[in-house]
């Protein structure tokens, strides 16, 4: 068993590489977003390289004036603040997210949900569970509505997250049972990576 678990990770890490080769060869022939080093670099999980080509992604969105890669580019920026540990930056850069995707002339549910999610994990992360439920509370909202279930799930994990930071054993194990009910796969990983 430790075997296959190793050739997984194994696989994912190749696939990760690809991916990264794939985004930089994309950004260096000048063919790819701005961001997509940024965000293969999350992908990578290389937090403070990220962190830097997020921020020059942010400063040429900022140019270029799109406001929904501007908020967009802010978001990306932020989750990988909240890996390198700047939580207060990442959470300034979110608290106008939310509203600011909703009120684009065409407003992005998917986004605004991303950003309440983001906010939830920041939170999380800062110790701060209360809050971080009503973030994403508010994001499970969104994908209740739009039916996206594998989201949902992932929500009550993360829901789950902020119940033991609570201390709150029967609110995690119930996140946990709706998780694992509405994604048998998601609701397995009950691991905090925020908290802890």
């Amino acid at each position: 068993m430790p075997a296959n678990h190793e050739e997984s990770e194994a696989d994912r890490d190749a696939a990760l590489r690809r991916d990264l080769d794939r985004h930089l060869a994309a950004t260096a022939g000048g063919d790819g977003e701005p961001d997509a080093e940024g965000l293969a670099l999350l992908d990578r999980e290389r937090w403070a390289e990220a962190r830097d080509a997020l921020e020059d992604a942010l400063r040429r969105a900022e140019h270029d004036g799109d406001p929904h890669a501007i908020l967009s580019a802010r978001g990306d920026l932020a989750r990988a603040l909240i890996m390198t540990g700047d939580l207060d930056r990442a959470i300034a850069l979110l608290g106008p997210l939310p509203d600011g995707f909703a009120a684009l002339p065409e407003p992005d549910d998917d986004g605004r949900a991303r950003a309440l999610t983001a906010l939830g994990e920041a939170y999380l992360r800062a110790r701060r569970p209360m809050a971080a439920i009503n973030f994403f509370g508010q994001a499970l909202e969104i994908m209740r509505r739009r039916g996206a279930v594998e989201e949902q799930a992932r929500l009550f994990v993360h829901l789950a997250d902020a119940a033991r930071l609570r201390g709150d054993s029967a609110a995690e194990g119930a996140a946990l049972d709706r998780a694992t009910h509405l994604d048998p796969d998601v609701g397995t990983i009950g691991e905090c990576r925020f908290a802890n």
